[in-house]
């Protein structure tokens, strides 16, 4: 009987559950809100329809557990030290503000102490889940707020460690508070460490005989066997269960089984999961909620502007500009899915009554529903802050040197694809400037020799400190979508003659850019498919030529619906965009070619490639459509306009051109 019972709970959640969930998701809102919902609309304060809630709440405790461990999966410790000044400079900054000043207000308003801390902790934390897939659904998860936000967020979460460490010692009996605190910390260090290292040396050699077993049942038995072993090892030594997991995780994320330990788990975390948060939302009274409705919202526009003003200052005090701030701060205002495990804990020690208990768990899935909002309305605060905070130079903006700047290059961001391509300017000697706005970024490259400047690229003063009105090209090394249209707009009305080029992730993204004024729009989804394509097409043995032609109509294919139409009496720049297909290539005559003396109509170029010669530059002289009796001498370069398929048909002929006949030469060359 009870075993059907705990079934019939189940089905009940899990039924309610996908249709909430889907509903919200159609409003674009996080599946777990919908989770809470279930529990508060099935739990004992509203429809009353589960009868066994201490069954629900045992798997539920499972699901955390799983949660966490695959939280730690994704927590690299590696990555956190690559984003060393996001992660743990801004980070710091933010959670210690958000603790410090929650608990010094809630002090003012007479909680005792060690309540006080324990909703420090609580605000503290941001949502990891709900911010992430926002940001990415947005393609926001590559920019430079994006990655700070993540950076931020991989420190909240590695210092959930210390916080449910610390709970059982805010929980004890008050007296000699500093010295309990100082012993659990140490206590919770040594347990830490010990697991740390058990798991560490003696996870891998288990996971790699198991792996040469070559059954992927028993892989998935022993990596839910040391998540949920390591969770129950940390509570006989007097830690959470959530928290043994988590070490777990954050121990096997950095062996070469991670991501696969992470693919078999998912199924089981997020159904138990799911659990959780139920089981957490059967513990919210409606009734209570509406009758303190008033203190409700007066605790959710205090966290709400409380993180608001700390997350911005976190990255304002490193010098970033306002306009990332808020973009940041926007993005980190909610509570999070660790403050729920930590509500939970904190709860069961008593560190929370019951009345707030209700209160903080109300506000904080409020805030959580606020959060794609406020995400979507960042590009919009960000400009305003920009034109209003950005006015003033910044000691580090472009200055009078970049004046004598004439037909240059402006390279606006100093990541992966802008270092590599100053390092070719650079190679070149060919006139580049940078903007960047991460300032320890910009101190590093300016100790390295490079012509770079703070700025945001988008602000119209700093384009043209930085010579835009006599430069020749623009690359927008970013990837973010709300800043790149605005960025380009202001650079074509400062110099409509410059040529813009811009990066971005999604080929939906490019109609915005063209009509901001972008010359070249280079979408990486879709050139990186074009490559596989290649590669997968050669390895089928199809020749060069054949593969050349069906990327470059693919490309013309894909790239058309994004493609603008030049508003009349503009200049020809915009006929890049109706002519996708067209390339003017430069062919240079070397010394001791077999063309030296030959004319160009004995090559037959037009005929047999379809390939035109524009023109011959021949020190100091160019030769605008040159006639056929035109003879070419060493050292000619010739400017060839055609297809790409022609272009390489005609490099083939005129690269290594084989004794005989021209037309012999020509048609050898074709394989005709």
């Amino acid at each position: 009987m009870e075993q059907s019972g705990i079934l019939r709970d189940l089905i009940v959640l899990y039924g309610m559950a996908m249709a909430i969930a889907f509903l919200l998701r159609k409003a674009k809102q996080p599946t777990m809100i919908g989770y809470l919902i279930t529990g508060v609309l099935a739990g004992p304060y509203a429809l009353r329809l589960i009868s066994d809630t201490q069954a629900v709440e045992l798997l539920a405790q499972v699901g955390v557990a799983l949660l966490l461990f695959t939280i730690g999966l994704e927590l690299s410790l590696k990555k956190l030290a690559r984003m060393q000044q996001l992660a743990l400079a801004a980070g710091s900054v933010q959670l210690i503000a958000a603790v410090l000043a929650t608990a010094g207000l809630l002090l003012w308003l007479g909680f005792a102490i060690r309540e006080a801390f324990f909703w420090g902790f609580l605000v503290a934390i941001s949502s990891t889940a709900v911010v992430l897939k926002v940001l990415h659904d947005r393609g926001e998860l590559d920019t430079l707020h994006g990655r700070a936000v993540l950076g931020i967020q991989l420190f909240q979460d590695l210092c959930v460690v210390p916080m449910m460490a610390l709970l059982p010692t805010l929980a004890a009996p008050e007296g000699g508070q500093a010295l309990r605190v100082l012993a659990a910390l140490g206590k919770s260090l040594l347990i830490v460490s010990a697991i740390l290292l058990l798991a560490r040396y003696l996870f891998p050699p288990l996971l790699r005989a198991i792996v040469l077993v070559r059954s992927r049942e028993l892989f998935v038995i022993a990596s839910i066997f040391f998540a949920l072993g390591t969770a129950w090892g940390a509570t006989q030594f007097g830690l959470s269960l959530a928290l043994g997991a988590f070490l777990a995780g954050i121990v096997l994320s950095e062996s070469e089984y991670g991501h696969q330990i992470m693919a078999e788990i998912l199924p089981f975390r997020d159904g138990l999961t799911s659990l959780f948060f139920i089981s957490v939302g059967m513990l919210i009274d409606l009734r209570f909620v509406v009758a303190h409705a008033g203190v409700l919202a007066a605790v959710v526009a205090a966290i709400l502007l409380g993180k608001l003003l700390l997350g911005g200052a976190s990255i304002a005090v490193l010098g970033f500009p306002l306009r990332m701030a808020a973009l940041v701060s926007l993005a980190l205002a909610q509570v999070g899915e660790f403050s729920f495990v930590l509500l939970s804990e904190g709860f069961r020690l008593g560190l929370i009554s019951t009345e707030r208990y209700q209160i903080f768990l109300a506000a904080a899935v409020l805030t959580m529903m606020v959060t794609p909002g406020f995400i979507a309305a960042g590009p919009r605060v960000a400009q305003w802050l920009g034109q209003k905070g950005e006015r003033r130079r910044s000691r580090l903006a472009p200055d009078e040197t970049t004046e004598r700047l004439r037909d240059h290059v402006i390279l606006c961001g100093y990541g992966l694809n802008g270092r590599r391509m100053a390092r070719l300017l650079r190679e070149y000697h060919l006139p580049y400037v940078i903007i960047e706005m991460n300032p320890r970024l910009v101190r590093q490259a300016r100790a390295e020799g490079e012509p770079i400047y703070f700025g945001d690229a988008s602000n119209p003063q700093i384009l043209k400190a930085a010579g835009a009105d006599h430069a020749r090209a623009i690359v927008f090394a970013i990837s973010d979508p709300s800043v790149l249209a605005r960025a380009i707009s202001h650079a074509r009305l400062r110099n409509p003659d410059l040529h813009i080029i811009a990066r971005i992730k999604r080929i939906e993204d490019a109609r915005e850019l063209r009509q901001a004024g972008a010359t070249d729009v280079i979408a990486e989804e879709l050139e990186a498919w074009m490559e596989i394509a290649v590669r997968v097409l050669r390895l089928y043995g199809m020749p060069r030529e054949a593969v050349a032609e069906l990327i470059g109509r693919l490309r013309a294919e894909d790239y058309d619906m994004v493609r603008i139409l030049p508003i009349p009496g503009q200049p020809l720049r915009h006929l890049a965009h109706l002519l996708p297909e067209v390339d003017i290539e430069l062919f240079i005559v070397l010394p001791g070619s077999p063309l030296v003396g030959t004319e160009l109509r004995q090559l037959e170029l037009r005929q047999r490639t379809g390939v035109n010669v524009l023109a011959v530059i021949r020190d100091p002289q160019v030769v605008h459509n040159p006639p056929g009796e035109f003879r070419i001498q060493e050292g000619d370069q010739l400017i060839l306009i055609g297809s790409r398929r022609q272009l390489q048909a005609a490099y083939d002929i005129l690269s290594a051109p084989p004794a005989g006949t021209v037309a012999e030469r020509t048609d050898a060359a074709r394989g005709e």
